[in-house]
């Protein structure tokens, strides 16, 4: 393995496999911390229509035992990886009293603080070019601030047929982060990630949502960047990617909703990397590896949603990897509250 794909093996170690979000752990490029990967499933147009507040807690555990390279196979160079996430995440959400598009929609803002702690561990590496990353502990996560707006629903009769949102989102690069180790809480550098969330129901009690996400990543001025690595990474840029959430769920008895769900991610432009020698790669794969870096995978699992009552839900998810490129291949297993108030 080339030194320029062993940097990005030690540089990944930020995705935030839970998904906003809020968002996991490590792999093999510069994807940023604070992304929602799956926390938010079921009904994920609707949203509250009236001024107030919207607390939501989603508590997440990821279980990673091989790390994934371009061809989507474990890399050999990364001897029985243990990589365990535990993740809390407190969003708080306040919808404003004004109204836009003839009382059509109602502006939001949007406050998510995640919390993770890490337990990971490597057998002795094999012969080199053999590799053991270092975990950042416990600590914040990048925060993530945001602008939204809530759509009514639309109606056919009195029952709902279809909800939508638009947010804005800023990751903010403040979390926990230290460039001598290979897996963070934060990324050390800002992202921006609008979304566009909708909800349809063709018929009584059945529903389909989708998350469709962008994510466009500012530079890295401290990226990960342990030895034996030369010449050393001075600056990094995650590419562009796009993801999306979605679910289908079916009202099997009143407020009790079972379904699948998963998400889909595709990192689209290159990891851009100028070195202490002055060289870049100027976002271009690097011969003779043709290693791209680009992140690339896929899940899906079954999850139920109970609708407690008018202020309470709970949600309960899972999501097993289909394939993954460039990250670990991970489980992960969510529950997710809400309450209004």
């Amino acid at each position: 393995m080339g030194r320029f794909r062993r940097i990005r093996l030690g540089c990944l170690a930020t995705l935030f496999l839970i998904g906003a979000v809020p968002s996991e752990a490590l792999a093999a490029n510069q994807e940023p911390a604070g992304l929602n990967l799956g926390l938010t499933s079921f009904y994920d147009g609707f949203g509250r229509n009236e001024e107030g507040f919207v607390y939501l807690a989603y508590a997440t555990y990821s279980r990673s035992r091989s790390i994934n390279g371009d061809d989507g196979k474990p890399e050999e160079v990364f001897n029985n990886p243990k990589l365990d996430a535990y993740i809390l995440i407190n969003q708080l959400v306040y919808m404003l009293p004004e109204t836009l598009f003839g009382d059509a929609a109602r502006p939001g803002i949007n406050l998510i603080v995640p919390v993770l702690g890490f337990d990971t561990s490597f057998s002795p590496p094999p012969p080199p070019p053999g590799i053991q990353l270092k975990d950042n502990g416990f600590g914040m996560g990048d925060p993530v601030l945001g602008l939204l707006l809530q759509f009514k629903p639309i109606m056919a009769g009195k029952r709902p047929v279809f909800s939508h949102r638009l947010e804005l989102d800023l990751i903010i690069p403040i979390g926990g982060y230290d460039p001598h180790k290979d897996i963070n809480q934060g990324s050390n550098f800002a992202s921006f990630n609008p979304y566009w969330a909708a909800t349809v129901l063709p018929i009584p009690h059945l529903e389909f949502s989708a998350r469709f996400h962008y994510l466009y990543n500012f530079t890295n001025l401290r990226p990960a960047n342990p030895p034996p690595i030369m010449p050393a990474v001075v600056s990094a840029k995650a590419g562009q990617a796009f993801w999306v959430n979605y679910a289908a769920s079916y009202e099997v008895i009143p407020r009790l909703h079972v379904g699948v769900n998963g998400y889909y991610f595709n990192q689209f432009t290159d990891d851009k990397y100028t070195y202490a020698d002055g060289t870049q790669n100027n976002g271009k794969s690097v011969p003779p590896l043709g290693d791209q870096g680009h992140a690339r995978f896929l899940t899906v699992g079954p999850g139920i949603f109970w609708d407690i009552d008018k202020e309470n839900k709970l949600m309960a998810n899972a999501y097993f990897t289909l394939f993954a490129d460039n990250r670990p291949s991970s489980t992960v297993f969510n529950l997710h509250y809400i309450h209004s108030f």
